[in-house]
């Protein structure tokens, strides 16, 4: 199981792009602007996840759709993203407490 393609809307199929560390190495501030571009995405393909469970939702409410399974999908879909993303943002709130711990 792909945790990472867990967070792609339905429909969609296949892996999440690869990210390679490798790719930015001119200097040492381009990591951290690669870390940064890496958790927008995060936190945009999470968004893009409840904004599409929402819509689905609203979907079924005015009786645009009728497929339950759909709408079951995009909720469970949207809870998982939410869910990683928490996850995720735990290991780095315990890791940055983790570095502040240590002496130099």
């Amino acid at each position: 199981m792909n945790p990472v393609g867990a967070n792609l809307p339905i429909g969609q199929t296949g892996q999440a792009p690869a990210v390679s560390p490798a790719t930015n190495k001119s200097s040492s501030t381009s990591g951290g602007a690669g870390f940064s571009k890496l958790v927008d995405n995060f936190v945009s393909q999470t968004n893009e996840a409840q904004v599409s469970s929402d819509q689905a939702i609203e979907d079924l409410v005015h009786g645009r759709t009728d497929n339950v399974e759909q709408v079951v999908l995009a909720v469970a879909n949207a809870e998982l993203s939410f869910q990683m993303f928490m996850e995720v943002r735990n290991k780095l709130i315990d890791s940055y407490n983790e570095l502040m711990r240590m002496q130099f």
